[in-house]
């Protein structure tokens, strides 16, 4: 585990349709940093050219829009009926994602930075981003309904949602590996109590370290 920093890296992953983002906000409206990896992906993919290159490479000219943003759904459907090619894309992606995520943790203002920032992504154990985290939280849902959420949420069928599903590490080994678990099985009751604890837990350990 690191570190050298004053302040600590904490983790926020789960599997799809979990609720990673709904716990994120919630622990932005008690003032901590969020950096949201997916973003910085997007932001990567869509305009450094080294990786728009590699990327091209592997899914082909499709695979970016004619106005030079990366076609996600072209690239998903690739990427989760291919086990191989999505080895290939997170092989280019996550060492420029986990180097944009230390400049700006390092850019941050320190009363920013502290007690902890959070790193929301989805692919926290499989990509070994957790070696370079303090402690990492997992939200979990049942797979139903994490399966209802994504079909709502991104209009897609339940054999899109399960494809995508199966090319995840399971729920249960994240759960085995995790230092906080947070259920968010309802979409009516709040998660923001359950963040608060886990807060005080988190700015007591990271006091005693």
């Amino acid at each position: 585990m690191p570190s050298k920093r004053d302040f600590s890296l904490v983790g926020v992953t789960g599997g799809i349709g979990s609720g990673k983002s709904v716990v994120c906000r919630a622990f932005e409206e008690l003032g901590r940093e969020v950096l949201w990896a997916d973003d910085l992906a997007r932001e990567i993919t869509n305009h450094d050219t080294t990786v728009i290159k590699r990327v091209r490479q592997v899914f082909g000219p499709s695979s970016y829009t004619p106005e030079g943003l990366l076609d996600r759904k072209v690239v998903a459907a690739r990427a989760f009926s291919d086990p191989a090619a999505m080895k290939r894309l997170d092989a280019i992606v996550h060492p420029v994602v986990f180097k944009a995520i230390t400049t700006r943790v390092s850019q941050l203002p320190p009363e920013r930075q502290h007690p902890y920032v959070i790193v929301e992504a989805a692919l926290i154990y499989e990509s070994g981003m957790d070696e370079q985290l303090e402690y990492v939280i997992v939200v979990h849902a049942e797979e139903e309904t994490r399966i209802n959420r994504v079909m709502r949420r991104d209009n897609c069928t339940r054999e899109e949602v399960l494809r995508r599903i199966a090319s995840q590490m399971t729920q249960d080994e994240k759960v085995k590996r995790a230092d906080f678990v947070i259920r968010n099985d309802s979409d009516t009751t709040p998660v923001l109590p359950r963040v608060q604890f886990i807060d005080v837990l988190l700015r007591q350990m990271i006091k005693q370290a």
